[in-house]
């Protein structure tokens, strides 16, 4: 039998992370489990990363963070990392200046990080979990719905003139 584009995909991730590691992972993603500490440590090394630094969830997973803080701080790295918290470098200015932290010399998102996600960490509990809850700092709004309400609300009151113009006069 021939073997598929997912076959060489996992061969290469045995390759890369071990055998034993990879399985570890595909049972978690079974069960939707988060690892294990002793799992995230020995595998923290090997961990996926861009242009050889370290991802928000990383840099999270590696911080000695409250247990009342934790939940909420992992929420907003792996948001960070998805772009929906602090998606652009005008953003985390932003929150910088808002929570009068020190803005980072460069000017790219992965440099903000450890900075962002250690006041993060020393922040109340209670104002972090406001930030996961009310998405905040997600960046701008999905505007595509509101331009259609009102293109569509043109258009209504167009044809409500035409109809008025048409109309025979009393």
């Amino acid at each position: 039998m021939k073997r598929g584009p997912l076959a060489n995909e996992l061969r290469v991730l045995v390759d890369r992370h071990g055998f034993e590691t990879v399985s570890l992972e595909l049972q978690m993603l079974e069960t939707r489990q988060e690892p294990t500490e002793q799992l995230a440590r020995g595998t923290q090394a090997k961990a996926r990363r861009r242009n050889g630094r370290v991802t928000a969830p990383e840099y999270v997973q590696k911080m000695n963070v409250g247990a009342d803080r934790r939940p909420a701080v992992v929420v907003l790295a792996d948001r960070f990392e998805a772009k929906s918290f602090l998606p652009r470098c005008a953003d985390i200015s932003n929150f910088c200046t808002i929570y009068g932290i020190e803005e980072p010399a460069s000017k790219s998102r992965a440099a903000a990080i450890p900075r962002l996600f250690k006041h993060l960490a020393t922040m109340d509990a209670r104002e972090v979990q406001v930030l996961v809850d009310n998405n905040a700092f997600s960046g701008p709004s999905q505007l595509g719905p509101l331009a259609e309400a009102i293109r569509q609300h043109g258009r209504a009151g167009q044809n409500q003139d035409a109809k008025g113009r048409d109309a025979p006069a009393e």
